[in-house]
């Protein structure tokens, strides 16, 4: 006899009752079949969704580059350059910036002459303080612009390097409209020409230097919380070196108070970069040391109020870029411009 002979009787052969609970069993097994089925069709279809929004998002992540090259810039630098972009526009999303204009020079005289011919032409009414900087950013002709200079930028790490340039890329996501620089005189600043009698271009450069510190001080705040520190600290550490034109620009202007103020107010940018990672665990005892290594060689008349806005300044300013720089200016204002020109 085969195996399905061997099986007991009762297997195949089944009173009502039982046959019964044959039903409810194989209708149990369909109901339950259903049900994976259904749930099965639905998780695909989430999921489907779900890459879906990720690929289109993904797409979002990294924007349009045009790239310009001035004099002998090779291929694998700008590659090497655009790598370092990409990624840290990728970790900067969500964000808006859809076209950015990567302004690549080999050679600082080269810069500083597109600079020169660039500002005359789009009317830049502050002087130019930038021109020392490896990595700039900015938003004259509407689309968000990152300029580099590889001969300054070669004589650096390569961490100070890239933290310059993920620095320019946080402008890019969060400065990158024209808004951000074209600004007008703040209330504070329209008091101190009435009273004071300051001229409407010396209001301008004060201006100019207090909003590239909050918007430094803004990027590092971003970059800080999406969790770039080494090569942020490396950076913040690069722009508190005291160098001998800092140090010549402070000797020209003693006994000059409107040059002594440019002079102090020009400072709070490198502090600015290093305000967010004060109170890191880690670095912050470091980095609080080296903000005041950066100011040591003014007198301490001079620091101390400088150290005061650097303190109190950074940490109360909030999201909006514009009422940051309003704040801060009010704050220069009374804590720098007013005891000094009331001496």
């Amino acid at each position: 006899m085969g195996l399905l002979h061997s099986l007991p009787f009762h297997l195949f052969y089944s009173s009502p009752a039982q046959h019964d609970l044959i039903v409810i069993f194989y209708w149990d097994i369909l109901t339950c079949f259903l049900a994976f089925y259904i749930y099965t069709n639905i998780y695909n279809l989430i999921w489907m969704n779900t890459m879906a929004h990720r690929d289109s998002t993904h797409k979002e992540k990294h924007p349009k580059f045009f790239v310009s090259k001035f004099w002998e810039v090779k291929t694998e630098e700008i590659d090497y350059i655009l790598r370092v972009i990409m990624e840290c526009f990728g970790r900067l999303a969500p964000h808006e910036v859809a076209l950015v204009d990567l302004y690549v020079f080999e050679r600082s005289s080269s810069l500083d002459a597109f600079t020169a011919k660039e500002y005359e032409e789009v009317g830049v009414a502050s002087a130019p303080f930038d021109e020392l900087f490896f990595a700039m950013h900015d938003a004259w002709r509407g689309t968000s612009r990152i300029i580099l200079c590889l001969e300054r930028m070669k004589k650096l790490l390569k961490l100070v390097q890239v933290g310059g340039i993920r620095h320019e890329v946080g402008h890019s996501v969060l400065h990158g409209s024209l808004r951000y620089y074209i600004l007008s005189l703040p209330p504070a600043f329209l008091d101190l020409a009435v009273h004071f009698d300051i001229s409407s271009q010396y209001a301008t450069n004060l201006l100019y230097l207090i909003s590239i510190a909050v918007k430094d001080y803004e990027v590092s705040r971003l970059l800080y919380e999406r969790g770039y520190v080494e090569d942020q600290i490396a950076y913040a550490k690069h722009l508190l070196t005291v160098t001998k034109s800092d140090i010549l620009s402070w000797e020209l202007s003693r006994g000059k108070p409107l040059a002594e103020i440019l002079c102090m107010v020009s400072c709070l940018k490198a502090a600015g970069c290093a305000v967010p990672f004060l109170f890191n665990k880690t670095f912050g005892e470091e980095m609080k040391k080296r903000v005041m290594e950066s100011l040591s060689y003014l007198p301490e008349g001079y620091s101390a109020p400088l150290l005061n806005t650097i303190r109190k300044g950074f940490s109360s300013l909030k999201a909006d870029t514009l009422s940051n720089i309003d704040q801060m200016a009010f704050l220069v204002e009374e804590k720098i411009v007013k005891p000094l020109l009331l001496k």
